[in-house]
């Protein structure tokens, strides 16, 4: 069975403003988290040089510069926590006192001569990773302003001198090699990370502009709809009168008779379209929503649909809910699911099913038919505005649907069947729909 998707999903907290307000405190919070690992092996590295290799360190200075930083990671944890937004500028201030702690160390053991002092990549590396190019430039040209200092001031430190006389290898090629495999193991974990959170940003970005389009082309659609509906209630109404004339008339043959009240219960159908329409636009401006039981929901559905649709009766609806569900009563997502069904109807008129349940915390509303399935070729455009398969028709039908299941965090799947026809699901989440007694 090939499945096909045509909506991402999106919450009632829309997943894709989601990802743009957390990635950036997200990413301050592993910046603690590193400075955390940092702050704990200094501490460590600290105690093992005076304890057990008996360095003469500035104890007091080099333990001030870490309380103070392990303070700053505190605060920064605290305040990535809080609800105003970090900006690329705080990012760049916190880099910036990473590279002065960093620089402070470096200068009271051992200053350029330390093998600790390309860590100063480390910092680069997460700028551009989640910086733009000029903040980037000024974190590289503290970093080597800081690195070019220490050439010339710093605290001298004999056991670290590249040439300290001493047996087996030297402590300088020892702490190279050391600083190199903790510095490979902080970019690889940490930095990967935070451009992981940098792409979802970029794809969350993307999503937001393609959502914007179809809500575009959703208002226009709407702007059409609202101006054609307004003038279909003139020919609509006399219409109405004509048909009312020739029932009334005599002489009106009988089978024609017949014909003149399929017309006249279309005419009636077509008018309480337009009064429905009109009544959900003034209760939707207004904030006013009804609810409706659920099996008495899909009943009114079965009913308008088979009005319009008199032609199939062999169309079986099967409702698994509880029957005391309640859910809203909406427009909107009662015609998402006549053009399901409209579209099954073309497809194979002889059989249509639909069965509503509850999977996973979804409503799951399928729509079952018999024809020749979905080409993969067209799978992928299905959904989109003016795109039909069938040859007749605006295309809107799926695309309205589509926007349907968007508005309730939801999403439709396409499924061929076997050994012929398509299933259709409208997915939506059972708390944006159902209503808690």
């Amino acid at each position: 069975m090939s499945t096909y998707t045509a909506a991402k999903d999106s919450k009632t907290d829309n997943p894709v403003t989601t990802e743009l307000r957390d990635s950036a405190p997200l990413n301050l919070k592993r910046l603690c988290l590193l400075r955390s690992v940092v702050l704990t092996g200094q501490c460590l590295a600290l105690a093992y040089a005076v304890e057990v290799l008996g360095w003469s360190l500035p104890v007091g200075k080099l333990c001030a510069i870490l309380l103070i930083m392990g303070f700053v990671t505190l605060a920064t944890w605290w305040r990535a926590d809080r609800a105003w937004p970090v900006t690329d500028g705080e990012f760049l201030c916190q880099l910036l006192v990473d590279v002065l702690a960093l620089t402070l160390v470096l200068y009271e053991s051992g200053g350029a001569g330390n093998p600790f002092v390309s860590f100063f990549l480390v910092p680069i590396c997460i700028a551009a990773t989640t910086l733009p190019w000029r903040f980037t430039w000024l974190v590289a040209a503290g970093s080597l302003a800081a690195y070019s200092a220490l050439l010339f001031y710093y605290q001298p430190l004999a056991a670290l001198e590249p040439h300290h006389n001493s047996t087996g290898l030297n402590l300088h090629v020892i702490g190279m090699w050391f600083n190199f495999a903790v510095s490979a193991a902080l970019i690889t974990y940490f930095v990967a990370q935070m451009a992981t959170a940098v792409r979802r940003r970029d794809q969350a970005l993307a999503d937001a502009r393609e959502q914007r389009l179809q809500d575009e082309q959703l208002l226009a659609i709407a702007t059409l709809a609202a101006g054609t509906a307004h003038e279909l209630g003139t020919p609509l109404s006399t219409m109405r009168i004509l048909t009312d004339e020739l029932r009334d008339d005599p002489a009106l043959p009988e089978p024609l008779r017949k014909d003149v009240a399929t017309l006249d219960s279309q005419l009636t159908l077509c008018k309480q379209i337009l009064n429905r329409l009109t009544t959900t636009a003034q209760d939707f401006s207004a904030g006013r929503t009804e609810t409706i039981a659920a099996h008495k929901f899909f009943a009114l559905l079965k009913e308008h649909w088979q009005l319009l649709r008199p032609s199939t009766h062999d169309a079986s609806f099967q409702i698994d809910l509880p029957d005391h569900a309640q859910m809203l009563m909406d427009t909107t997502l009662e015609q998402a699911m006549i053009n399901l069904l409209n579209n099954a109807a073309d497809a194979s008129p002889d059989f249509v099913h639909l069965r509503a349940y509850i999977d996973d915390g979804e409503l799951v509303v399928a729509i079952e038919d018999a024809g020749q399935g979905i080409p993969a070729a067209q799978a992928e455009r299905l959904g989109t505005p003016f795109y039909t398969t069938k040859g007749r028709g605006l295309g809107l039908g799926l695309f309205v649907s589509n926007a349907a299941a968007h508005r309730y965090g939801g999403k439709l799947v396409w499924h061929n069947r076997e050994p012929r026809g398509s299933r259709v699901e409208l997915r939506l989440p059972c708390d944006g729909v159902f209503v808690n007694d």
